[in-house]
């Protein structure tokens, strides 16, 4: 029987694709591709769409939600670390759409793969789309699914962005989240529910990060990290 995902909250559409590739920091014209495909000419000049992987919460106005930062995430996620084609992705999409019978494959559990081939872990068992055997897990590629936190039912709930770039982005602390239940919807402090846009606007009007943790009661280093994930968005 498939799980029952979030939905109203977890699905409102709040997001437009440059922000989200922002938090996610994703090439805002991939963001666009994934969620609401596009057209483009192949090499002899002959028309071709790009179909989307990810289905936009509303198309129309092209905004996503909650549930589509959590997919583009595991999505980013799979192609950073393995390489896995296109082609492989939407086949394996859909093998699991129609054998576990889960409308949101990127959402119903912990994608694997071991380069070529993506594996979908649910229920403590491994599934291979193509053949039989486990797949190593990258340690790297397990610490970003960890990034996105679930309830007991396994639907995602929050979602811990990186506040550093490039290099350093699995290193970064869990200290701004994503929760559509705090802020809006809007990046925050995890232990204190500002959102990092207010750190910055203080930090920018002269207030130290000292006194910013004193008034929310956090570490100062959550506040650096809060002015990191800013500095990020705006680069």
């Amino acid at each position: 029987m498939a799980r029952t995902l979030h939905t109203d909250l977890y699905d409102e559409p709040a997001y437009r694709a440059g922000e989200a590739a922002r938090m996610l920091a994703l090439p805002a014209a991939t963001v666009k591709a994934w969620c609401f495909g596009h057209d483009y000419l192949q090499s002899d000049g002959t028309p071709k769409r790009f179909k989307a992987v990810v289905t936009p919460a509303d198309a129309k106005d092209r905004l996503l939600s909650f549930n589509n930062l959590c997919e583009l995430h595991m999505l980013a996620a799979i192609r950073r670390h393995y390489r896995v084609s296109m082609p492989s992705v939407r086949t394996s999409l859909s093998y699991v759409r129609k054998v576990l019978q889960t409308p949101r494959p990127l959402l119903a559990g912990e994608f694997l793969t071991n380069g070529v081939h993506l594996f979908i872990g649910r229920a403590g068992a491994v599934l291979n789309t193509s053949r039989e055997g486990q797949a190593a897990l990258s340690p790297d590629f397990q610490r970003e699914l960890q990034r996105v936190e679930r309830d007991k039912h396994g639907s995602p709930i929050r979602l811990f962005p990186a506040t550093r770039a490039l290099a350093a982005a699995l290193d970064s602390p869990r200290s701004v989240v994503v929760d559509p239940k705090l802020g809006f919807g809007r990046p925050v402090l995890a232990r204190a529910g500002v959102t990092t846009e207010v750190i910055q606007d203080r930090f920018l009007a002269g207030d130290s990060p000292r006194e910013m943790a004193q008034d929310y009661a956090v570490d100062e280093s959550d506040i650096w990290e809060a002015l990191r994930f800013e500095q990020r968005l705006a680069a």
